[in-house]
């Protein structure tokens, strides 16, 4: 049985290894044209990208694929990093369909459905499954607005052209709490699958997070 130090290990060594990819899929790219599809800020003087993903700002150098707060000096976790440049490569500037799917539907969805309950709705579904109104005052304060999904929904901007709504259905005594993740119909043709479970996530975690501080 592998110890969770060899597990940690391997895990560091896949980000690694698709970080240095993205950053080559960046460097053989035209600039202009990844800012126009996926809704950047390009910087041509300065060789940047400006993107914000959830509630923080990122630039992103171009050709290195360097990724940085833009107003603070902690490290980029290597996840974000992934999410941002596969956002900037994968980005086709399709315009929002403004229609709503299930991850299941998202080609390869039924793949990752799995980590996807675990990573996103597990920890959101145990925060607001018994207040719903939470939901709405945790997503407003990150700039979240409300939707007429279930029992409370709040959609956040994921990344410029990725919505993800969060829904929940609140539970009794008779029934148990439930909860999903809606993407646009677009979600596909701005981040691979397996990105969308860590963007999503990271969106749900930032909910979990702020409804600490209003509870």
């Amino acid at each position: 049985m592998e110890t969770d130090t060899i597990i940690s290990q391997r895990l560091q060594n896949g980000y690694k290894l698709a970080y240095e990819k993205a950053c080559a899929g960046l460097a053989a790219r035209n600039p202009a044209e990844m800012a126009a599809n996926s809704g950047a800020v390009f910087d041509e003087t300065n060789g940047l990208f400006m993107l914000k993903y959830i509630n923080d700002g990122y630039t992103i150098s171009y050709p290195a694929g360097e990724v940085k707060f833009a107003n603070r000096q902690e490290e980029v976790p290597m996840p974000a990093k992934i999410v941002l440049l596969h956002y900037l490569l994968t980005a086709k500037g399709q315009p929002l369909a403004g229609q709503w799917i299930s991850f299941k539907e998202i080609p390869g969805g039924m793949i990752y459905l799995q980590p996807f309950n675990g990573r996103v709705l597990g920890g959101f579904k145990a925060f607001f499954g018994k207040n719903a109104s939470l939901l709405i005052r945790a997503g407003e304060k990150i700039g979240g607005h409300t939707v007429k999904f279930g029992d409370a929904a709040i959609t956040l901007d994921i990344l410029p052209r990725v919505p993800v709504t969060y829904v929940i259905w609140e539970g009794d005594e008779e029934f148990p709490a439930n909860a999903t993740a809606l993407f646009d119909a677009t979600a596909q043709y701005y981040l691979p699958t397996e990105d969308l479970v860590v963007a999503a996530a990271a969106g749900a975690s930032l909910l979990n997070k702020t409804s600490r501080t209003l509870s």
